[in-house]
Formats: structure tokens, sequence, C-alpha cells
């Protein structure tokens, strides 16, 4: 665990969601469920330090775009001295809620992944369906969202999206369920 995480789970471990940062198994898992063999538009909310970012980066393709959302200022801090270099990359001081937006704002009328570790079941219910509302209008019938969560709340109590997979990696601390999900036919 790298001081950067640890600091800033100290300070709010609430909005860090997670005590210690993915395993490699948790990454690669979640990376691994993109398909690069073209260039994509690729969002991550609440990248962290970057661990699955680093992971993604290096499978996209050159026209691929990666687009991170994250609310921690010394995160975001880190996230853009990492990626200064890479083009492909592009750092946002924001929430969830402004996925629509900014993806306007950069020219991309729709994404084609959307990762997230946010924990979802600690977030109050009505912003946890505002923001899943949003990540839904994000999406065209193609996009994926795979959200790495604890429990499998997210498969029970929404009517946004159908599971597409469901997977579990034992191999990180905490153990993790790892869904993707496609934007329910009913919207």
């Amino acid at each position: 665990m790298s001081l950067l995480f640890f600091k800033r789970v100290l300070a709010n471990p609430m909005r860090v969601g997670y005590l210690v940062p993915s395993s490699p198994f948790l990454t690669r898992q979640t990376a691994s469920r993109l398909d690069y063999s073209r260039p994509r538009v690729i969002v991550e909310l609440g990248p962290g330090e970057g661990c699955h970012t680093r992971e993604i980066v290096k499978r996209m393709g050159p026209d691929s775009r990666l687009v991170l959302f994250e609310v921690d200022p010394e995160f975001v801090s880190h996230l853009r001295r990492q990626f200064r270099k890479d083009d492909r990359v592009t750092v946002l001081q924001t929430d969830a809620l402004h996925i629509r937006e900014a993806l306007d704002g950069l020219g991309h009328s729709r994404c084609d992944y959307i990762l997230s570790g946010i924990p979802f079941s600690v977030i109050e219910k009505s912003t946890r369906k505002r923001i899943l509302s949003r990540i839904a209008g994000a999406m065209d019938a193609n996009s994926r969202f795979i959200a790495y969560q604890l429990g499998t709340q997210l498969c029970e109590e929404n009517h946004l999206f159908e599971l597409a997979k469901k997977t579990f990696c034992a191999l990180n601390l905490p153990p993790i369920n790892v869904m993707e999900f496609r934007r329910a036919m009913t919207n």
C-alpha cells in the first residue's frame, strides 16, 4: 500500500471506500473484461491512486481514450502527475453525477466501458440511484458497466442494468465481486 493511499484512507475512509488498494489479481480481472481490439472510450469512476488505471493503460490502443473521474484532490494531483505524458488519459476532478456533461465536453457522445469501484453500499440510497441513472445515461446498447463491489446489491436493487456476467475475486483483500452490466432494454 502506498503512503498516499494510506493517508487518504485516514483522511476520509468513506470516500475512499476500501482500506487497501485493489490487488493485481483484481486489476487484471477487471481490465480483462474490456475489448481493446479497436479504439474505445473508457471511463473509470473513483480511480484512487490508479492501480486499475495503469492496467487499462497498458492494454489500450493509441486511439483509445480513458477518462478518470476522481473527487479527492490529492488523488487527482497524483493521477495527473502519473499520466501527464499520456494524451489518451484525461483526469477530471469531478464526481460520477457529471459523467454525461463531462463526456459531451470532451466530444464523446457515449462510452464503451465504465469501470467503477465506487462503494455503492455506503452511499445514501437517493444519491446511489442518481449516480446509477447517470451511468446508464452515458451508455448505449453496446456499452458495459463493470463494477467491483463487496456485495451484490447492484444486481438486486436496480432496474437500470441487466447483469451480463458476475465473478468473484478471492485474491483481493477483501475478496470482492466483479459484475458486468449492460443497460436494461427498458431504458
